[in-house]
């Protein structure tokens, strides 16, 4: 259905569910919602082979709805033919669905569900008990158990990398599709652009992104980055607008005309001077819609490379404030009390463009808790556990105090490069099912460089170039088959070019590891993928940008919980999700 202008997906009817009987333990994955809010009961359904998250909940015969300011990956609304007719839950009279909802809309507010996932399992005539990993021929080891016997001195192969993300099937006209093939996803696109610049392995790719962007292309429904950022409109978001405005500049781009917007004065308006949930501040200094310290973040180094430091203060004093006495962030804004590892390291990128002695010694305190968090196996805790996204974003923060933590970054490199696959692309995490993601992915090769976003550097130069076409050359899929060898060949490393204005050079701290080819040095001639099976991931949600969404497949069980019925990304992201990363 259209609602002002802004098609709304809701899935045009689902496929019929898998027979229960074919989800047992260890085979398929189990969906189980509760409609107990609206008189109904708990419904399952059950998807044998499951792909994407989003795939699962369909196949499993559930319908979908997304809200309008972040499209169909963030779900609002979940119905099936089951209850009451296939109404979709929560109704219009309950949720818009106009905008995403703050954080604090979803979870724990209804209790536990009074289910299990055994007691669901139970039903289906297989074997009702959770395997152990050891007992399981699907399971692996848990990394803290068993460390990787990897050779010290590791480092991510940042061409193959490129080349992976860079694969024609991924990189459709200079912007990705995860799950969905008629939606871009502009913040993940973004995230690709990133990459890219850090790396400084693909210019022609990074070019063909940037253009794409600032020429406001449009994707297969006819969607261009404004409307993804809502920017000029009520529902305009601060995370994802400075997420868009941090790459122009990035790139050597002008933010102040960017994709035929000021980026930089509508970020300005966008800084609350009060707290009015109903305009999406959870407190003055926060920007409008942002409802994580990665946006918050991002925004605030967006107006700080821009040079309005004064129209940034009160958004930079409320992301201090934030700073809890252990020196970490929490994740979500408005905090709920947690620290978060992805959040601390944009945190401590963005205080770091800020000058005095307290903002530096916030960052020096951040990144003393980033280095504690770091587990034997050289990875970082993070949304989809020993997750390489938080890992790469650690290695960001604590490359800013380089030579205190040099051995914590070879070694957190060493982690990245052990998740690296044969196609070029990275794991989601240590854990759960393998295999290359395009999410994980982008952020993994810009974390690895150290470089932060605050001062990443790639000048284009130059006016945009081909103008973007509005239908996709390709075939768009949320679940790219990865080809193991890529057919790209990489450009030259920027390690072997000075860096000059407008020359295509990556600008990096003078201490942090060298990007390009493996990430430390060599470049191979040519190479050849969130949480959750299906390879759409988020990186935990990681997510920001609107995290797409992405749950677990084989063996897994997806409980949707109580009055929310909603499954949320956590916007890195997501992730995450609400985060615009």
């Amino acid at each position: 259905m259209a609602a002002g202008g802004t098609v709304l997906l809701g899935h045009p009817g689902s496929a019929a569910a898998d027979p229960i009987e074919q989800c047992t333990a260890t085979t398929g994955a189990i969906v189980a919602v509760d409609f107990s809010h609206w008189g109904g009961g708990v419904v399952r359904g059950c998807d044998a082979h499951p792909t994407t998250g989003m795939n699962l909940l369909h196949n499993a015969g559930f319908t979908t709805t997304g809200t309008e300011h972040d499209g169909p990956a963030f779900i609002c609304r979940l119905g099936t033919g089951t209850f009451n007719g296939g109404v979709q839950y929560p109704t219009p009279a309950e949720e818009p669905c106009v905008n995403t909802p703050q954080a604090t809309a979803y979870g724990g507010t209804s209790g536990a569900p009074d289910f299990t996932p055994d007691s669901v399992r139970a039903k289906n005539g297989g074997s009702s008990a959770s395997p152990s990993p050891s007992s399981s021929p699907s399971a692996s080891a848990s990394p803290s158990a068993t460390p990787p016997t990897t050779p010290a001195g590791r480092k991510p192969d940042a061409a193959k990398g490129s080349a992976y993300l860079t694969d024609p099937a991924r990189l459709i006209d200079g912007h990705y599709y995860e799950g969905f093939p008629a939606f871009a996803d502009f913040g993940l696109t973004i995230d690709g652009a990133y990459a890219l610049a850090a790396t400084g392995t693909d210019d022609a790719a990074l070019r063909r992104i940037v253009d794409f962007l600032d020429q406001q292309g449009k994707d297969a429904s006819e969607r261009t980055v404004n409307d993804w950022t809502a920017i000029g409109t009520e529902y305009a978001g601060g995370g994802s607008i400075g997420k868009e405005a941090l790459l122009a500049e990035v790139v050597g781009r002008d933010p102040r005309a960017f994709g035929g917007r000021d980026l930089i004065a509508a970020l300005a308006a966008l800084v609350c001077t009060k707290a009015d949930a109903n305009t999406g501040c959870a407190a003055p200094g926060n920007y409008v819609y942002a409802t994580s310290v990665f946006s918050q973040a991002l925004a605030v180094m967006a107006q700080l490379r821009a040079g309005d430091a004064a129209g940034a203060a009160p958004a930079i004093a409320y992301l201090k404030g934030l700073q809890h006495a252990d020196g970490s962030w929490p994740s979500l804004i408005p905090a709920t009390g947690d620290s978060d590892v992805d959040s601390t390291a944009m945190a401590v990128m963005a205080l770091a463009l800020v000058p005095g002695g307290e903002a530096a010694q916030a960052v020096d305190r951040g990144i003393s808790w980033l280095a504690a968090r770091q587990l034997p196996d050289g990875g970082f805790p993070g949304a989809a556990g020993d997750s390489t996204n938080s890992a790469a974003l650690a290695i960001q923060g604590m490359t800013l105090r380089q030579s205190i933590h040099g051995a914590q970054i070879a070694k957190a490199l060493d982690f990245l490069a052990g998740q690296q696959n044969g196609d070029g692309g990275f794991n989601v995490a240590s854990g759960g099912q393998q295999g290359s993601d395009v999410r994980a992915s982008t952020q993994v090769l810009g974390g690895a460089t150290g470089i932060s976003f605050g001062t990443l550097t790639r000048n284009l130069g130059g006016t945009p170039t081909p103008t973007p076409t509005g239908t996709p050359t390709g075939t768009p899929t949320g679940t790219p088959t990865p080809t193991g060898t890529g057919t790209q060949t990489a450009t030259t490393s920027p390690t072997s070019v000075a860096p000059g204005p407008g020359d295509g050079s990556t600008t990096r701290p003078s201490d942090a590891p060298l990007a390009g080819g493996p990430v430390g040095g060599g470049v191979p001639a040519s190479a050849g993928a969130g949480a959750g099976a299906g390879r759409s991931g988020t990186g935990g949600l990681a997510a920001t940008g609107s995290e797409a969404l992405a749950l677990t497949g084989a063996a897994g069980l997806l409980t949707v919980l109580g009055a929310a019925a909603v499954l949320t990304a956590r916007r890195r992201t997501a992730s995450g999700p609400g985060r615009h990363r």
